[in-house]
């Protein structure tokens, strides 16, 4: 069984992350994972139906490798959505780029969430039936026992331990012993889908807490353009106000000018009919 954690070289080796993370690589990956999920719940779906050891130990290898390399591919879909968080979140790029890189990271994110959800959903469905075959089958060992008995039992992995007592006090020894390799092998599939369970939900965690700072981040930078546009707009109303005050400025300037040259003119023309004429 694969763990999230285990670095991009886990799982389909072609396909590793690139550095730019572009779209066609995030839907060939959810693709794949889509289309592993898919072949999963087929093999839990045989798994379940098959009364041979053999079978089913074959079809649990094949399951449990396909889990691995699916875990291998959602690792590398999270280490791409990571490198993509880093470049909207690269101080030396303009705000706008920022926004539009947190933008695209975060639905590339809300995607990748959302397949993580149905894969955890359809892997909870198969814990539960496996869990509902081994309690009837712990009840055939054990009639009297309780719901809460028969829970605590599997939850303890301490139903095998049952099934064993059940065969050696059996005269079928052979009917008996299939039912305590069957209990047994329910039990492990139990065991590793909540082991998947756990780190799927453990990943959605994670990508759902990186959309939400990618919000905070696509609002704080929408928030400096709405600033920026409000700072323009007030900056062209006092620029105008600027040419306006100007504009009235000059008029009395020119005002001024006009009335000093006529009280020249009116000078002039009394001195020369008072002085200069006489």
């Amino acid at each position: 069984m694969g763990s999230f954690n285990g670095g991009v070289q886990q799982g389909n080796p072609g396909y590793s992350a690139p550095g730019s993370a572009d779209g066609q690589f995030f839907h060939m990956l959810d693709q794949l994972i889509d289309d592993n999920v898919a072949q999963i719940a087929r093999l839990h779906e045989q798994a379940l139906s098959t009364t041979g050891d053999v079978s089913h130990r074959q079809i649990a290898a094949d399951r449990d490798q396909l889990v691995a390399q699916t875990s291998g591919l959602i690792t590398n879909v999270k280490h791409s959505l990571d490198v993509l968080a880093q470049t909207a979140n690269d101080p030396n790029i303009p705000k706008s780029q920022c926004a539009a890189q947190a933008s695209r990271q975060q639905a590339e994110a809300k995607k990748f969430s959302e397949l993580l959800q149905r894969y955890r959903q359809m892997e909870y469905q198969y814990s539960q039936r496996n869990r509902e075959r081994l309690e009837r089958q712990y009840r055939i060992a054990r009639p009297d026992a309780t719901d809460a008995e028969i829970s605590e039992a599997i939850e303890s992995n301490q139903a095998g331990q049952v099934f064993a007592q059940s065969v050696m006090q059996s005269n079928r020894l052979g009917a008996a012993r299939h039912v305590l390799r069957d209990a047994e092998e329910r039990q492990e599939d139990i065991e590793k889908i909540e082991r998947t369970v756990g780190e799927l939900a453990d990943m959605f965690n994670e990508v759902s807490q990186m959309v939400r700072q990618q919000q905070e981040l696509i609002d704080s930078v929408e928030a400096g353009v709405e600033d920026a546009h409000v700072n323009v707009e007030s900056g062209h109303k006092e620029v105008k106000q600027a040419i306006i005050y100007r504009i009235k400025a000059r008029k009395k300037i020119w005002i001024f000018i006009l009335l000093l040259i006529i009280i020249i003119v009116i000078i002039i023309i009394i001195v020369y009919f008072t002085v200069i004429k006489k």
